[in-house]
């Protein structure tokens, strides 16, 4: 593995650690802390393909909240 190569794994790695480490402070705070959590998390997915010009997980997110919504709001 290069460095370069290495240090993209390390930047993963550490984006894992501080992923799981928020969600069990967030779930510590019950269920709507960690929905807040997971919200937060794919707007941020979001925000940053639509920066990088990727509309894809805009739409499919939406669509998505879209379905969960029309499955659980009757």
């Amino acid at each position: 593995m290069t460095t370069p190569q290495q240090a993209a794994a390390a930047r993963l790695q550490n984006q894992a650690d501080h992923y799981n480490a928020a969600q069990a402070k967030a779930a510590q705070g019950g269920p709507m802390a960690l929905i807040t959590f997971w919200t937060n998390v794919n707007r941020k997915l979001v925000k940053d393909a639509l920066a990088s010009g990727d509309r894809s997980l805009a739409d499919r997110l939406a669509k998505h909240l879209n379905d969960f919504y029309q499955a659980h709001a009757r």
